[in-house]
Formats: C-alpha cells, structure tokens, sequence
C-alpha cells in the first residue's frame, strides 16, 4: 500500500475525527471557555507526558520492528513479547506514582488540587490505556490498514459522545474525565481488532533476548525525549502567557494551536501509520530518495494549498470552532500557518531519524528546537506580544528545515555516504 492510498484511508479516519473534534470544540468552547481551553491544553500535556511513560514509550518501536520482521515470526513475537512486558512494568509503577502525587500534579499543572480526581482516575486507568496504544501501534507494524483505521473511527465516536456528554453536564471536570475513559472504553475494540486478524499468530514469551530490549530502549528514549520536550515546552509557554499576559490569551493560543492540529490530522496520521513502517523497511539511498521525493509530491502541495484556505476562511473557522471570545486569535493565523508548512516538510526528513533509530541526532535536536522555541517566544513577545508566539514558531520549524535538509542531503541528492551505512551497528539483526 502506498502512502496515496494510505492517506486516503486514514483522510477517511481524520474526516470522522476532525468532524467529532469540531463538536467537541465547540461544546467545550462554549463551557468553559477561553481560560478552561489553556487549563484543558495544560491537562491534554501532562496526560501524553504520564501516558507514554506509562507504556515505556515504546509504541514507536513496536510499529518499526513489527513491521521490520514481519516476514519472520520468531523476531516479530519477540518484539511483541517484549513490549507486553515494558508496558505493564511501566504503566503499573507510573500509574501508581500518578496517584500517590494526585494532588502535587494538579497543583503545578492545573494551578489547583481540585483536579486531584482526575489524576487519581489517570493513575488507575493508565494500564489499560497503555495497552490500548500498543494494539494500536501493533496494528501498524502489521499493516493491517483497513483494521487501525476502524478503530480509530469508533475512538473518534466514542470521544465525541463522552467529550460532549460529560462536559455538558462537568463542565472542565467532564472535558478532563472524558479524554481518559475514551482511551479506556476503545481498549475493548482495538483488543477485538487484534483478535480477529487471520494471519496473525502470537504466543507470549517471557524470555526475551536481551538485544529486542536494547533495541526497544532506544526508542522509548527518542519517544520520552520527543513528548516531555514538546509538551514540557507547551507548558512553559502557556504558563509564560498567563504570567505575561492572562490566562484568557493563553487560552487563544491553545486556540490557534487547535487549529493547526485539527486541519493537519491528515498528514500526521499519514506520516505515523504510513511513513514509520514503509521507511523502516527500506534499506538502500535510492529507495529512500524515491520515496522521499514522491511522499513531497503529495504533502507539498497539500500542506500549501491547505494553509491558504485555512487563512481565507480563519473568520468562519473561528465562528465555527470557537466564541467571539476568541476573536482576537484572527491575527494569529498567518505566522502559525507558516510554521506549519515548515514543519510539515520538514517532519518528511525528521521521520528517517526514526525510522533509523538514530537516537543521539534525534534526542539533540528535539531538545535543542524545544528550548529555542521557547526562548524566542519570550524574546518575540517581549516586542511583538502575543503574536510572537505564532512568529517564535514558524522561525523555529524554519531554522528545523533548515537543519533537516543538510542532515539528510546525501539521501535527498545521493551521496554515497547514506545515513543507512552510518547506522549499520543500530540496524544490525539479532540472534
């Protein structure tokens, strides 16, 4: 399957969950409005930093190995068996920390300790929602396409039904809950998904070479780096805006970052379902470049084409997906849309660092852009205000790009020094 048919699938997913998420918007939008959407931004940080703690962080090299040695089954289960072990270890001792420092969480994070429920039920649940994750990754590696993208259809509901039930009713409380007990409740379908692939044989193995968790570690440290740098960042940036500004204009900041992630759901479901198991599986420069070069064919001219209907139509989406509260998030659009053209084209290249596992190249720039970003938010906003943000962000994915292209230049313009040579130990079998 190609990444053209793959995107049609997942766009067929995304629509479903881009529709479900403008509801979702709205409703919470009009509860709680602009302070509760950066109190919720806060919460929606902290649960993906404890959530993939609490699956070791290893869902992105569950999706790279299965897929890897999916044509030999004693490799393949390793791996499987493996990653079942990481994540029950992983989700039962960080869950059980979430709930004995409840209160501390919601303190820092949420600048109160009523919401100290909510990371209690977060504590208990994680196992199950850790588990929900890796079948889903798992899905991936398999290319079992159709199937991941079924469940992801019945997730997009399921959300939509608790988001909107529960946030009527809880008001943030309701918002907060419902985005744990959606991962919960999907559990059950992606399990059934799993059960039901035909060609699919598995028997668990408690001994496990020692290399697969080596292998494994890797990647969980590139996901644990990737995810507390960013969301860490989002933190201190909203918190920045609050202390700067008011909470209300951080919240009109979560506001364009919604946006952004909204209308790029296509090409970020793509890139994880389509690009991670494809580039993981080649192996010579040539057949990177190609596919490289035919994935821009695509992207390039969506990624443009979308941001300039995005910014034609920004006073509609704001009516749509917010309140005249957020009105003032207009004059954010046009530098927020850049960023996301430089980020999208860079994240073609950034995924071969993945796909590689070139651990040490991607652990550093991932932290060195995240503390950029911040610093020149706070620059940018000192004589820009709150416009700097959205200018920090697309100089930061500019400078990325930048940095992305000189990276990887012997595949894009094929020297023969290629990446794939340099990472021969780090891509070698095991036993």
């Amino acid at each position: 399957m190609n990444f053209l048919k793959t995107s049609f699938l997942t766009a067929i997913s995304t629509i479903i969950r881009l529709m479900s998420g403008l509801v979702i918007n709205k409703i919470v939008a009009i509860y709680v409005g602009p302070s509760g959407i950066a109190l919720l931004g806060q919460f929606l940080n902290i649960f993906g930093i404890i959530t993939n703690l609490g699956n070791g962080a290893i869902n992105t090299g569950v999706t790279k190995y299965v897929a890897e040695y999916n044509e030999n089954l004693n490799k393949r289960n390793q791996v499987i068996s493996a990653s079942i072990i990481i994540i029950i270890c992983f989700s039962l001792i960080t869950g059980f920390f979430v709930f004995l420092f409840s209160e501390r969480i919601s303190d820092i994070v949420l600048q109160s300790d009523k919401y100290r429920n909510i990371f209690k039920l977060l504590g208990v649940t994680l196992v199950f929602i850790s588990l929900n994750t890796f079948f889903l990754a798992l899905l991936n590696g398999l290319k079992q396409i159709k199937q991941f993208v079924l469940v992801n259809i019945i997730s997009s509901f399921v959300a939509l039904i608790l988001s909107s039930t529960l946030t009527i009713k809880f008001k943030l409380f309701g918002a907060f809950s419902a985005t744990i007990l959606a991962q919960v409740i999907i559990l059950l379908v992606s399990l059934v998904a799993i059960t039901k692939l035909k060609d699919f044989k598995y028997k668990f193995k408690f001994s496990v070479n020692t290399n697969i968790y080596r292998r494994m570690f890797a990647f969980s440290l590139m996901t644990i780096v990737s995810i507390i740098s960013v969301s860490l960042t989002q933190i201190l940036i909203r918190d920045y805006i609050i202390d700067e500004f008011s909470i209300r204009k951080a919240g009109i900041w979560q506001g364009i970052w919604k946006v952004s992630e909204m209308y790029l759901m296509v090409l970020t479901t793509a890139f994880s379902t389509y690009y991670l198991p494809k580039l993981s599986e080649l192996k010579s420069r040539i057949e990177l470049r190609n596919e490289i070069m035919s994935g821009y064919k695509i992207i390039i001219p969506f990624v443009i084409s979308s941001t300039l209907l995005v910014y034609l139509c920004r006073d509609f989406i704001i009516w749509l997906l917010f309140t005249p509260e957020f009105y003032e998030m207009r004059s954010l659009f046009f530098y927020q849309l850049l960023g996301d053209v430089f980020k999208m084209i860079s994240w073609t290249l950034a995924f071969l660092m993945i796909a590689k596992a070139m651990t040490k190249s991607f652990i550093i720039t991932e932290l060195v852009f995240s503390l950029s970003f911040y610093l020149l938010t706070i620059i940018l906003t000192k004589t820009n205000g709150l416009i700097g943000v959205t200018q920090a962000y697309a100089l930061n994915y500019l400078l990325y790009l930048l940095l992305m292209i000189y990276m990887f230049s012997e595949v894009l313009i094929g020297k023969k020094n290629c990446l794939i040579n340099k990472n021969k130990k780090m891509e070698g079998d095991y036993e």
